[in-house]
């Protein structure tokens, strides 16, 4: 049975994290968890200091995500073991195309280009969100295509699980849950809203963030009025969120024309699976991996709320296509997306 050392600053609980150490152990794989968060330089030494102390009791090392910065120094202290660095996306795509960190930092593309390029050489395998995901770090960041491997991002299913016991709200409801990032479109989302104010649609808004995405955000609900829209901007608990979600009808996914929108599948959409919730998102190369439109999800047009609103719209009139693609998401999950299942190409590699 083969060790695994789960090595970084990142947070054991972060779905994509929790998601794999669960497959993985259901496999019969030990994970033994190494991980420090202090600030600063500090929490380098401390990583050091606890995987010297962990020599010889770990086969292979896996980065949990976020640890692009922490992969080249997975490498220093290693003592030549394997190393799996759990991209998701590149760090370029992260800090810069999602939410333009380092604003104003006349230094910020060179670093977060540094830092891409020392993680990805630093890694024996780079686990990547999609199969789109994996061309843009061939083409992009020269990695060789044998070594980026896809694994989807799955769901937690101790924080997400289906409870036929929950009712839906009385008027047709549809959730936006997420961060508020560019790729996410909340502007169409918003824009959809308005034109279906008088059809008896609500829309709950469950989200957070920062960054012009989120300003923008800010300015819309500041210059227009909406009586169809609740928005929950505070952290809510795994159980309420759970209970909110399932009283709506339909969950929403992502609507501009970001470029990063084309390699992502965000955490919702495999959420709205296991949840039995029909799904509304736009037509990209990244989607259409995992889904089929009118069979387990409606796609829209990118950048186009007009479209969306009449997406939503069709699945408000035709119970039957609501029961139709709740029950085929949920198919679909069990099929290809438990933690068991998610985690196949990773066990291939180990």
């Amino acid at each position: 049975m083969k060790k695994i050392l789960y090595f970084g600053i990142f947070d054991h609980d972060f779905s994509r994290n929790k998601v794999y150490a669960d497959g993985l152990k259901l496999h019969g794989f030990e994970v033994i968890y190494c991980i420090d968060k202090s600030r600063g330089p500090l929490k380098f030494f401390k990583l050091f200091k606890k995987t010297r102390a962990l020599k010889g009791e770990y086969d292979v090392i896996i980065v949990g995500y976020p640890g692009y910065i922490v992969t080249p120094f997975a490498r220093l202290f290693a003592w030549n073991k394997p190393i799996i660095f759990d991209a998701l996306c590149s760090f370029y795509e992260s800090q810069i195309i999602s939410r333009d960190a380092y604003r104003g930092n006349p230094f910020r593309i060179p670093y977060v280009k540094l830092v891409d390029w020392l993680a990805t050489r630093s890694a024996d395998y780079i686990l990547v969100e999609t199969e789109a995901q994996k061309e843009y770090f061939v083409q992009k960041l020269g990695v060789a295509r044998e070594k980026a491997v896809v694994t989807y991002t799955g769901v937690d299913e101790a924080k997400f699980h289906f409870d036929q016991s929950v009712q839906k709200n009385e008027k047709f409801t549809v959730l936006f849950r997420g961060r508020i990032t560019q790729e996410a479109g909340l502007k169409y989302v918003l824009e959809a809203a308005k034109i279906l104010e008088r059809d008896s649609v609500d829309f709950l808004v469950v989200g957070y963030g920062w960054g012009p995405a989120k300003r923008e955000f800010d300015e819309i609900l500041k210059n227009n009025s909406f009586s169809n829209i609740t928005f929950i901007s505070k952290h809510v608990a795994t159980d309420e969120l759970n209970r909110l979600m399932l009283q709506c009808h339909a969950s929403l996914g992502q609507f501009s024309d970001n470029e990063r929108v084309e390699r992502t599948i965000p955490h919702k959409a495999f959420e709205a699976m296991v949840l039995k919730l029909p799904y509304i998102t736009s037509r990209t190369v990244s989607v259409s991996e995992i889904a089929r439109d009118g069979e387990n999800c409606l796609l829209t047009n990118k950048a186009d709320a007009r479209d969306l609103a009449e997406k939503i719209l069709k699945l408000k009139n035709s119970s039957e296509l609501q029961k139709s693609l709740a029950e085929n998401n949920l198919k679909t999950y069990l099929e290809h997306f438990t933690p068991k299942e998610i985690v196949n190409p990773l066990i291939k590699i180990l």
